[in-house]
């Protein structure tokens, strides 16, 4: 059995989502290729299909509010999903369960593709703690296309990128794409808006926003710098990105079973330390919890930010008192 996962309010994450075995299947705007085939294209007055970052939009903006979480940054690359996301209730496994599902059965439709989109295998969050740590992956996410040796800056990257300019505020009105969603149905509404800022609680570890947008912007601008020395300034391009099949899958290297962090600190020490020993903490409290259920208790209460046993098993769980400090 893996590992418990604790969830608490007002958490920030980089969350990261891998297609099954590093498949394109987000290619993004595949159709505006011109290499779509006949049986997958639309035919003649019917509505074009929608793209990748529209699906995107909409199953993101469907769920986020509702789930109290707020987006920060994304890059949707061909193969997997880049985040940076603030969990303000403490319900951010909820929001991706859903999110995810919705977007993987639009992308299903979208590309006629029969297998599952995403890996099974389980992501882990990886919480980012302090100001420093939140700027450098911010950067790390609108940076990833020029890491990846596709486009030599994200402005390039056709699919979806947000950039530092979108932490002052960004919204978009999405329409209810045709794929998989039942236009009769009212649970899914025929417009949602999506949302990217940095929120209130990211600009107070700043002071203010001109300067996470400052710091954000140097960490972006070294990382776009290393990206295209490391490439040599040698990219794949926009054209050919968008001619990517969603059949296709990399077959650059990649490390075999490389770990996910848990935390991201930016080398401050004492705050992992701290975050290390809350872990430990939380677990050996999760396992007293778990063996009382197992023993055959009824009345059990987990701790805090505790996910699986209170979502799926209705297994209450101790309130989080954010500090002063937070």
């Amino acid at each position: 059995m893996s590992s418990p996962q604790q969830y608490l309010p007002g958490t920030f994450y980089e969350v990261t989502r891998r297609c099954v075995e590093r498949a394109h299947k987000l290619t993004p705007n595949y159709a505006s290729a011109g290499k779509q085939t006949r049986a997958a294209a639309s035919g003649p007055g019917e509505p074009r299909p929608s793209s990748v970052e529209q699906l995107y939009q909409y199953a993101t903006a469907r769920y986020a509010e509702a789930y109290g979480v707020a987006v920060i940054a994304v890059c949707v690359m061909s193969n997997h999903i880049h985040e940076i996301l603030l969990d303000r209730r403490g319900e951010i496994s909820k929001f991706l369960q859903k999110r995810n599902a919705m977007f993987a059965n639009m992308v299903k439709v979208r590309y006629r593709l029969a297998e599952s989109i995403f890996s099974r295998r389980s992501e882990k969050y990886n919480r980012l703690e302090g100001a420093e740590a939140i700027a450098q992956k911010i950067a790390y996410v609108i940076a990833n296309p020029v890491a990846a040796g596709l486009v030599a800056s994200p402005e390039e990257w056709p699919g979806m990128v947000s950039s530092v300019e979108d932490l002052l505020g960004k919204s978009v009105v999405v329409r209810r794409p045709l794929e998989y969603l039942a236009q009769d149905d009212a649970t899914n509404p025929p417009e949602v808006t999506f949302r990217l800022a940095a929120p209130a609680e990211a600009i107070a570890l700043f002071g203010d926003l001109s300067e996470m947008t400052k710091q954000t912007a140097a960490h972006l601008e070294r990382n776009v710098k290393q990206g295209r020395r490391r490439h040599s300034g040698r990219f794949v391009g926009p054209l050919r990105v968008l001619a990517t099949s969603p059949r296709t899958r990399a077959t650059t290297f990649e490390p075999f079973g490389e770990r996910t962090p848990r935390h991201t600190t930016a080398g401050d020490l004492a705050v992992a330390k701290r975050l290390i020993a809350e872990m430990r903490a939380f677990r050996r409290a999760h396992r007293i919890a778990l063996e009382a259920v197992k023993a055959g208790k009824r009345r059990v209460t987990f701790p805090a930010g505790t996910g699986k046993m209170h979502f799926t098993y209705g297994y209450p769980r101790e309130v989080h008192a954010l500090s002063p400090a937070a």
